[in-house]
């Protein structure tokens, strides 16, 4: 039990390390492998197909749990390949596979002429390069470059017309000109960054002057410190719209949005229930503490007809873009934004350092923006936030109206809350991670006489995959509560 804890604690800490290290870098790799597991996943819902994949997925868990992070990625493709076919990619696709492309900075400014951008391995792979195998970059509508792959590292100059705006780098492999992997991501061109910046940066201290610590001025300080590393060509785990387009994506252009704060336009750039869709927001909540959360606000809100509001917590290693993006591509954004209720994720730290982030603190600072029916506040987690939300219920009882524990367990040391609570707990039975756990939950609410405990095992899933199968299983709970 003591090295599984050290090594999770190992894992956390990795992924938890400063954005200019190797490790953010593997993170942003990672997670955009797990998506495009997560993609074909729905595409084959075929039972034996899946099955092939659950029993691959262990081994990137371990794999995770002793910072093997590039054998991790390759676990995650491997499984990728095992819900298309039970025979092994060839080896040429495998190569390919494990190639990687890092920008010089994903936030520029439109006067560049070039980006730089360096294609390497993400792990290694037996035999040499496949003959025939070239690389096709480009961003956006400009001129694409085909490079071959002969020697890695390789760095490539892809041309620049000055545009503004969020535009996307594409990476396609290709063997014998024929496309065998594609990827995409996010560089965003600002006009006069630097300056841009700067305006913002003095425009925000002026009214942190004048105001004080508050949603806008706390989230204001640490868009701050993204833009910079993102143009000091830092990595993020995630693609943020920084520049502002029409199209591109369904949530806020970033320095546009803190341009408007900083100046204090309310009626644009804070944050009402006036303002539907995806935010990055940071909450004060306390002393000298802010809490980074990424929200979903439904259209519609009416201030005299409060919602309902979902909590998600994340697992170790994760943060609060998670749910919005993994976890079934997002999955509970859908679910939440077809009953028109808000979504909540907030970044958390290590559980085994300062336990659970503080969701009390941001539930009354977001009351206070946005018509929140304080009965109905629904709380869920995963792995690390599972355990999370076991404690938060413990240590704040009247807080919740329900509470779902997937992919984890944690500690009954109060069993009073958990009377009467619905508690929904999920886990897959190919989770060699938390199945045990998640069982000896069961059992110890249920000697504590817990009435309305709702356990689910399901076939054939394992640690990744638990969330996006039980979400459907845990709203239904919730409709039925709503319901009554």
């Amino acid at each position: 039990m003591r090295n599984t804890t050290l090594a999770v604690f190992a894992f956390s800490f990795v992924l938890a390390l400063p954005t200019f290290s190797v490790a953010q870098v593997e993170r942003y790799e990672l997670g955009r492998r797990m998506k495009q597991l997560e993609i074909e996943w729905d595409a084959h819902p075929d039972p034996a197909a899946r099955k092939r994949a659950v029993a691959i997925l262990p081994d990137a868990m371990n794999q995770f749990f002793t910072l093997q992070l590039g054998s991790a990625g390759r676990t995650l493709d491997e499984a990728r390949h095992a819900l298309d076919s039970a025979d092994p990619a060839p080896g040429a696709v495998r190569w390919l596979d494990a190639l990687a492309v890092v920008p010089e900075a994903r936030l520029i400014d439109a006067s560049k002429s070039e980006l730089r951008v360096e294609v390497r391995a993400f792990y290694p792979v037996k035999g040499g390069t496949p003959k025939g195998a070239t690389a096709t970059l480009r961003i956006g509508d400009e001129k694409p470059v085909t490079v071959p792959l002969e020697k890695l590292p390789a760095t490539v100059r892809l041309p620049l017309a000055g545009k503004r705006g969020n535009r996307r780098l594409r990476f396609e492999t290709k063997l014998d000109d024929r496309i065998v992997s594609w990827s995409e991501q996010a560089i965003s061109a600002i006009g006069d960054l630097s300056k841009t910046i700067e305006t913002v940066k003095a425009a925000a201290a002026d009214r942190e002057k004048y105001e004080g610590t508050t949603l806008e001025t706390a989230t204001l300080k640490d868009r701050l410190e993204l833009f910079r590393d993102l143009a000091a060509g830092e990595t993020k785990e995630t693609d943020y719209p920084i520049a502002k387009t029409n199209g591109d994506y369904p949530i806020d252009y970033l320095m546009y949005q803190s341009y408007n704060m900083a100046i204090s336009l309310i009626a644009d750039g804070g944050f009402t229930a006036q303002r539907n869709g995806q935010f990055w927001v940071t909450v004060p909540t306390g002393k000298d503490r802010r809490t980074p959360c990424r929200i979903f606000v439904p259209k519609g809100l009416d201030p005299k007809k409060p919602v309902p509001v979902v909590f998600a917590l994340h697992g170790a290693g994760g943060s609060e873009n998670l749910f919005f993006e993994g976890y079934g591509n997002g999955r509970i954004v859908a679910e939440c934004e077809k009953r028109g209720w808000l979504l909540v994720a907030p970044r958390s730290g290590l559980a085994f350092l300062g336990g659970p982030p503080p969701v009390p603190a941001v539930l009354d600072v977001l009351a206070q923006r946005y018509p929140i029916d304080r009965g109905r506040v629904f709380l869920v987690g995963h792995s690390m936030g599972a355990a999370q939300a076991v404690e938060l219920v413990q240590q704040s009882p009247k807080t919740f109206a329900a509470v779902a524990v997937l992919g984890g367990a944690g500690r009954v040391r109060a069993p009073e809350p958990f009377a009467t609570l619905p508690t929904f707990i999920g886990v897959g039975s190919g989770d060699t991670l938390a199945l045990a756990g998640a069982k000896s939950l069961k059992k110890a609410l249920e000697t504590s006489s817990a009435r309305n405990v709702t356990f689910k095992e399901y076939a054939d899933v394992e640690h990744m995959m638990i969330v996006r199968e039980a979400l459907p299983d845990v709203f239904a709970v919730w409709d039925a509560l709503m319901a009554k």
